[in-house]
Order: C-alpha cells, then sequence, then structure tokens
C-alpha cells in the first residue's frame, strides 16, 4: 500500500519535521496526525545513539526544543492544564534520567530558548514597558473585558497569518535548574510506557527567577548567545524614516549589565544608502571571539536583491564577507571549529553542503548528489542533517567531512514514490542554461505519453530542491501525470545572474523560461503535449494569472494559489509592503496580470485562505470578480479556506486542496466529469 493511494493516506503519513543538535545529543521533532485528523501532533525523539528513543508523548505535542550543557532537554507542550481552560505557555526540562517538569511559565508566547553558560535565554512576548507582573494583570484584565484592540504607531502592523502587538518579543534571563525532580505530584500527563518515554509532571509554579534584558530600540527579531553565556548578538527591525521599508541591524548585549554596541548597523534612510542593506545573526565561534553575519542589500528597482555572509570578529568589530568566489546565497551557517565552517546553499535544485576555510578563504562542496539537506548541527567532528529529495521525504543522517553519509534511525514508515525523477534543460531567450525537475509517472512512454501538469514555485526567491508536504508532485504522478517543476529566472541556487535576469521584470525572462521549459518537455515522446495545466502558488500564482492572460488556450485550464493578481493593490495591502514597494511604479505598469483580464481564454481553479496577510485575500476577491466579468471563457471555481493563511495546513483542509486540484484538472485536462469532493 502506498501513501498516495488516497489523500487520507498521504495525509496520514507522520513526518520528521525537526532536528536539534546540540552538546552531544541530537533530538527528532516527528509529527502524526491525530485521531480527529484535524491536525499534527509532535513528539520528541531523541536518536543521539541512532536508537530512537521516544522523550515525549502527550495528545496536544510538543515543540521548540532546546538541548542544554547537561544534556537537559527544554521544549513547550500544547497540553492544557488547571492554572486555565487553554493551552499553557509553559517550558518544560526534561533531564538526561527521570521525569519532565514545567520549571516556568509565561503569560505570552515563549518564542525562543538558548541553554548555554549555565543560563537560559528566552524570548518571550509581553507587553512593552511592563514588569511580568504587570503584564499578567493587563493580559487578564483585557480577556475580562473582552478587549481586542490593538493600537499601532508604526508599520507593519500584521505578519504572514497572525496580527503584530499588543505584545511584543522582549528578551530574558535565567539561572539553569536543578536537574533534580521537585515537582510535588508527579501525575502522568502523557500515555508513555515504562522507559519509551518520560512521564510528565503536573505543572507546578514557575521555578526559575527570569530577569530582563534591555535591548536596543525597535522589534526583537533573532538571538544569538555566546558559549558562555555572558553576550547575545540580536537582530532589531526598525522601519525606514517616511517608508514601509524595514530593515534590520545587529547588536551585541552584554547580558550582565545590558549594555549594547553596534555590530552591524543598517541606514536609516535611502540617502545613507540606497541598497538599503540589512543584517541578521548567526552562531557565535566555539570560543567566542567571532560570530556569523548574514547580509542582504534590500531590493530597490534596478538593484536587485543580493544575499551573502560575513564574519564578525569581536576584537576588532569588523565584519568582513568571506569566500567572496561563492556566488549562491547562503542557507543555514555553522561552526565546525573556530576557522571551519559548515554551509548549506540552494544548488541547481539542490539544498547541499559546503565546508568554508576561513584561514584560506576557501570553499568546498561537501555532497554533490541529488538530496537537499537542512536542519544542521554539529557533533563530534560530523553533520548531522534532514535530507529529503524532490520524491523522498525527509530522515535524520550524519556526514562525515569526507562526504560519506550515514543514514540514522528511520522515524518514519518509508516512502515508496511512484514513478521516476529526471532533469529537463533547455535554453532561456537570452541563452542561459535552465533547468527543471521532470516528476514521470510509472508507465509513461512514446506508446503511452503522460499528460503534463506545470508546477511554479513561489518565491520567487527559491527553487524546487526537495520533498513538500505541500504542493507535492506525488499525488498526481501516482494518477498518471507528469509533473514539470521549473526553476526559471529569480530562482536561487545558479547564482547571482540567475536572479538578476528576472528581479526587475517578473512576468518577462521569468515567464519566456518557463514556457522554454515546457517546449523541451513536451517535445519529449513520454509526453502528451496536447495535455497540459500549469499550477502555481504565491508568486507562482502570480504567474499563473500571468501565463493566464498571455498564452490563449496553450494550457487546459490554470490552478491559481494565494496569487498576485493586481501589483498595487497588492503593494499597499501586504503585511511586507517594504518588499513590493520596488515594484511601484515599473513593474506595476508592465507586469500587473490584472491588465490583461479580457484576454483569459481557459477556465481557472483561484484559491486562497482567509489568513494570509503576506498576499491579502483581496487579491483573489479581485481576480475572480474579473474571471465572471470579462474573461473569455466560463467554468471557473472559487476554493475559499477561512481559516488558512498562505499555506493550507490543516491536514483535513489540505486533502480537500488535492482533491479539489485533482478534480479541476481530471476534468479539464483528461476531460473526465468534474467530481465535487465529498467534504465540499
Amino acid at each position: 500500500m502506498s501513501i498516495f493511494d488516497s489523500m487520507d493516506s498521504f495525509i496520514a503519513q507522520p513526518r520528521v519535521t525537526g532536528l536539534a543538535t546540540k552538546h552531544g545529543r541530537t533530538i527528532a521533532t516527528v509529527a502524526r496526525l491525530s485521531k480527529n485528523k484535524d491536525k499534527y501532533v509532535s513528539s520528541l525523539v531523541d536518536i543521539t545513539d541512532d536508537s530512537p528513543r521516544t522523550l515525549t508523548r502527550s495528545v496536544k505535542g510538543e515543540g521548540l526544543v532546546a538541548i542544554g550543557e547537561r544534556g537537559e532537554v527544554y521544549f513547550v507542550s500544547g497540553r492544557d492544564d488547571d492554572h486555565g481552560d487553554g493551552p499553557s505557555n509553559a517550558l518544560w526540562m526534561l533531564p538526561p534520567a527521570g521525569e519532565a517538569r514545567v520549571i516556568f511559565r509565561s503569560v505570552g508566547d515563549i518564542e525562543s530558548v538558548t541553554a548555554t553558560g549555565g543560563k537560559l535565554i528566552l524570548t518571550l512576548q509581553v507587553f512593552p514597558g511592563r514588569s511580568l507582573e504587570d503584564d499578567a494583570k493587563l493580559h487578564a484584565d483585557r480577556k475580562e473585558r473582552g478587549v481586542s484592540a490593538i493600537l499601532h504607531e508604526g508599520f507593519p502592523v500584521r505578519f504572514w497569518d497572525h496580527d503584530l502587538g499588543p505584545t511584543y518579543p522582549q528578551l530574558f534571563i535565567a539561572d539553569v535548574p536543578p536537574l533534580e525532580d521537585f515537582s510535588a505530584d508527579p501525575s502522568p500527563a502523557s500515555e508513555a510506557n515504562g522507559d519509551e518515554a518520560a512521564t510528565l509532571s503536573k505543572l507546578p509554579e514557575s521555578e526559575i527567577a527570569i530577569r530582563p534584558i534591555p535591548i536596543p530600540e525597535g522589534i526583537l527579531e533573532e538571538v544569538s548567545v555566546n558559549p558562555a553565556a555572558t553576550h547575545a548578538l540580536v537582530t532589531i527591525r526598525r522601519s525606514v524614516a517616511n517608508s514601509t521599508e524595514q530593515t534590520n541591524s545587529v547588536w551585541e548585549i552584554e547580558l550582565a549589565t545590558g549594555t549594547a554596541r553596534e555590530v552591524a548597523v543598517a541606514p536609516r534612510s535611502r540617502e545613507d544608502a540606497p541598497d538599503h542593506t540589512s543584517y541578521g545573526v548567526g552562531d557565535y565561534s566555539p570560543d567566542g571571539s567571532a560570530a556569523i553575519l548574514y547580509a542582504e542589500s534590500g531590493n530597490v528597482d534596478g538593484d536587485p536583491l543580493r544575499v551573502w555572509p560575513e564574519v564578525w570578529r569581536r576584537d576588532s568589530g569588523e565584519h568582513t564577507r568571506f569566500a567572496a568566489s561563492f556566488d549562491d546565497w547562503p542557507g543555514q551557517i555553522l561552526w565546525l571549529d573556530d576557522s571551519t565552517l559548515v554551509l548549506s546553499a540552494a544548488r541547481r535544485g539542490r539544498e547541499s553542503i559546503y565546508t568554508v576555510d576561513l584561514k584560506k578563504d576557501s570553499i568546498t562542496l561537501l555532497t554533490d548528489d541529488d538530496y537537499a539537506y537542512t536542519n544542521l548541527g554539529v557533533r563530534d567532528g560530523a553533520i548531522y542533517a534532514l535530507r529529503s529529495a524532490i520524491n523522498e521525504p525527509g530522515r535524520p543522517v550524519s556526514l562525515a567531512l569526507d562526504g560519506t553519509v550515514n543514514e540514522l534511525a528511520e522515524l518514519t514508515p518509508p516512502v515508496n514514490a511512484p514513478g521516476r525523477l529526471e532533469e529537463v534543460t533547455a535554453k532561456g531567450e537570452d541563452g542561459t542554461d535552465i533547468r527543471a525537475w521532470l516528476w514521470l509517472p510509472e508507465g509513461a512512454s512514446a506508446s503511452a505519453p503522460a499528460p503534463l501538469l506545470v508546477f511554479v514555485h513561489g518565491g520567487p526567491w527559491g527553487s524546487w530542491n526537495d520533498w513538500t508536504w505541500r504542493w507535492n508532485p506525488g499525488p498526481f504522478a501516482a494518477k498518471g501525470y507528469a509533473v514539470l517543476l521549473p526553476d526559471p529566472a529569480i530562482s536561487t541556487g545558479y547564482g547571482q545572474h540567475m536572479i538578476d535576469r528576472g528581479n526587475d521584470a517578473i512576468g518577462d525572462a521569468p515567464y519566456t523560461d518557463v514556457l522554454a521549459l515546457v517546449d523541451a518537455t513536451e517535445a519529449r515522446a513520454d509526453i502528451n503535449g496536447e495535455r497540459t495545466a500549469l499550477l502555481g502558488g504565491s508568486y507562482g500564482g502570480y504567474m499563473a494569472n500571468w501565463m493566464a492572460g498571455h498564452t490563449g488556450t496553450r494550457f487546459s485550464c490554470i490552478v491559481s494559489h494565494a496569487s498576485l493578481w493586481n501589483v498595487g493593490q497588492m503593494a499597499a495591502t501586504t503585511d511586507n509592503g517594504s518588499w513590493y514597494e520596488w515594484m511601484m511604479p515599473t513593474q506595476e505598469a508592465i507586469y500587473s496580470p490584472h491588465r490583461f483580464a479580457e484576454q483569459i481564454e481557459v477556465p481557472m481553479l483561484i484559491i486562497h485562505g482567509d489568513k494570509d496577510y503576506r498576499v491579502p485575500l483581496s487579491q483573489s476577491h479581485a481576480l475572480w470578480q474579473a474571471l465572471n466579468r470579462v474573461a473569455k471563457v466560463r467554468g471557473h471555481k472559487f476554493l475559499y479556506f477561512p481559516d488558512e493563511n498562505h499555506w493550507v495546513l490543516k491536514p483535513s483542509n489540505s486533502a480537500v486542496w488535492y482533491q479539489t486540484v485533482m478534480a479541476f484538472v481530471d476534468h479539464h485536462v483528461l476531460g473526465k466529469e468534474w467530481i465535487k469532493p465529498t467534504l465540499l
């Protein structure tokens, strides 16, 4: 039996969603479908010695894993307790031996935890300028009186799928608690048996005493703590004067005093630096003498987005770019030792690992294979990661420095993907080499050519390089479709030139690149070039809308998820105005799909979630109105999710998404009868 036999099987497949490696331990997070099929529940599994041992198994699941120097594990849990009728914001500690217990309870969300140097450094959501006691009282007063109002005095007011404010992240510090279990009432709160999982005690009152750490003015984004827990690097977000643009700066804070010094400060106005360089924090070196910084140029018309890594030296205060010849954008960067780095980056449809010798200023490719490596960690001179591929979900592995890969414990049932994976290459109109993955179904051949679905990725700064549970080609390949996954202009992993080709003309080179790759694919004997549909989400949805107004009846139908329709409207309503101001006015005037609504000649399926603040629902409302008023064809459909955001995350909603998309393409590509999914 395959997980692709039905959507119920697909959404029920357990999946490894995280991997944390620190202080000699490796902990995986595994998510499983709840009994009601309405959510995924995560548990923590210790795979340090490659013999999996389940650490937690509560009904509501765990998350936010930090590993302490003594081998203890810190996590938050979604379980209810006797202190209220909702999920608790409680931090738990599980010692290497013994039972887990609550060590701290917060009224606001616990956003991050770092355990090092005998300290816990936490980021909590609190009302600005108030003590924790006053914060708790204000929470209670607002709840009792039914107040939900938020007063904003700056931009933005929302982020992806949630409102910003009235609380904001604040930094706190505490001593690590003793490993002994002091809970008075060890009432079991899990379904663990024997040594398989730790028994979670009844929630006691907070055990640790925390104190706030002052931060520079702005919004706290990220925190990195040095091994001795004497200093922390923080990313602070601020608004640019007279603009909706946001820039990030990095400061180092002395944790004992709260004294802050500038490390890498972004310019305050375009007059200071037209490219608006921003910075983000990375890890400190093992000896604490240096740290990684992530730099990006901002994104303004005529100067496409650039991203590069730097090393900051504490003694001199200088931060300099390393391995300048490396032309791809860095992903995760870790210290292997004080002069050697491990770096991941997108690479031609893969997510590869490199090693960087800072003394020689050289970079070496470590993984020359077809996999993506994420969630990196370093332990005992080896690299730990989750490894996946387009047709293979993630599983934990370790890598030696010679590139040898060792598969660790298999934590979920294996997935036998149908068909086979190949690559397609073509030339862009400017002569640039472009490529795509092609997932072919079983039996595709010259005598039985497969119908084709084209999936355009989002971003637009991204690429098809690993397994995804959203927009997974597998269910479609299992039904006999070939799925093309093109990486057009603006895709990452092909050098800065690939970004530059389309960044300031989002409907030009990306558009012609996709069509060139479709042409090359449809020319194959095992592909039926007369039965093709195009689908895309986010920026891919923008491209779907652009294609709809420019390709006539070339595609049998088009699916557009969370898509940009009116670029000018988008820039004024998105949560992320700083990333869309650059489109105005040149891109809006030329490359806005809404200007070509009257040229749409094929049926479209529109999909959107109401909680999507990155691409607001109004984009699809405007598209839907245009389709019903001026498009040349009828038969369009609008799949609406009132409780989903930019992504459809709830398991059964996800199943409905796949079922609706499948029914739509079956109807228009294969000529099958339209059958509405049962749950609709």
